[in-house]
């Protein structure tokens, strides 16, 4: 069985929008997704590493309010299932929210095998996996390194990447093209 790990921060949920909220409150002055330059956005608004932290807290905090990256994740995650792939999905969030990050899956009928809350100072390239959807470009080079399949989730802080040999992605359902011989075209992967 081939085990597939998904990020949860602006891959499954769209936590940025809601993040530019919350900045554009704090600045008085409107913030875009467009205008990040980094997943982790320190240095891409004019604010302190500790209150972008602390607003990425606040949007936790209203987790039953964050929306989906796109809509149809559930039944995503139940094809890929059916093809005989193992669900983990991981977060680097702090800790103090893995609590709130499984209530969000849960509301929003996202399935999973497993749940691992690794907080920031660990790559998802630890976990035991063939397969990583991310859209930190860090973490799809790890994954590659150790010799693991990388799916990088277009954002706008990640269009500018070039990584040998991961496969970018606009939507999530084109995990299915490079996965699932009938969902459409197949692109075997090692």
């Amino acid at each position: 069985m081939k085990s597939i790990v998904f990020d949860v921060d602006n891959v499954l949920a769209d936590t940025m929008n809601c993040w530019c909220l919350k900045a554009s409150e704090y600045l008085r002055v409107k913030v875009t997704k467009d205008q990040i330059k980094h997943d982790k956005i320190v240095g891409s608004v004019p604010i302190s590493a500790s209150e972008v932290y602390r607003l990425q807290d606040l949007v936790w905090e209203e987790w039953a309010n964050l929306p989906a990256t796109e809509e149809g994740i559930p039944d995503l995650m139940s094809k890929l299932k059916n093809s005989g792939c193992s669900i983990i999905i991981a977060t680097c969030r702090p800790t103090r929210s893995a609590r709130l990050v499984v209530k969000w899956l849960a509301k929003n009928g996202i399935n999973y095998d497993c749940f691992q809350a690794l907080g920031p100072y660990r790559s998802k390239a630890e976990i035991e996996c063939d397969m990583l959807v991310d859209d930190a470009p860090q973490q799809i080079i790890r994954i590659i390194e150790r010799g693991g399949i990388g799916f990088l989730y277009a954002q706008p802080w990640n269009a500018g990447s070039h990584i040998p040999k991961a496969i970018t992605i606009q939507s999530l359902s084109e995990i299915l093209d490079h996965l699932v011989p009938e969902h459409g075209k197949y692109h075997p992967t090692t």
